[in-house]
């Protein structure tokens, strides 16, 4: 049985993403070469899965603590999006959150994806990253400047 939400049927896949910034820039994710993994070998935000009985707060924390070993209770929800995804072949939703993680990016560790970056808004446009996902940086950049 599906929930409905907002007056539209809420998605059985959904995953949390946060916009981590590190001195007004944008923190991403080099995602692994794996063509069993969405985004595979691309620049993409932290995040992932929610898992069953878990929030999308809780789903944030816990991927950010898997992904770079931050610990941080301060993400600041900002909205969802629903969308159709082709790997998926279904309509899936993203719940986003943004940290400012500047004070403690010193402690990150990337424990999963290939590599992690910081960089200017400026330097995105030049990087290979999911649509959903590079739409989500622009309407937050947009909104904060």
């Amino acid at each position: 049985m599906q929930e409905e939400h907002l007056g539209r049927v809420k998605p059985e896949i959904q995953t949390s993403h946060v916009i981590l910034l590190v001195s007004g820039n944008y923190a991403l994710q080099l995602r692994d070469n794996k063509p069993t993994i969405s985004a595979a070998g691309q620049w993409s935000l932290f995040g992932g899965m929610i898992n069953d009985n878990e929030t999308p707060f809780q789903a944030v924390n816990r991927e950010v603590l898997e992904e770079l070993s931050i610990k941080s209770a301060e993400y600041k929800y900002l909205w969802f999006t629903d969308y159709y995804s082709d790997f998926e072949k279904a309509k899936v939703r993203t719940w986003f959150f943004v940290r400012d993680v500047t004070a403690i990016w010193h402690e990150h560790r990337l424990m999963e994806g290939q590599a992690v970056g910081v960089f200017t808004f400026e330097q995105l446009a030049n990087l290979d990253i999911p649509s959903v996902m590079r739409h989500a940086i622009e309407r937050f950049h947009a909104q904060a400047t």
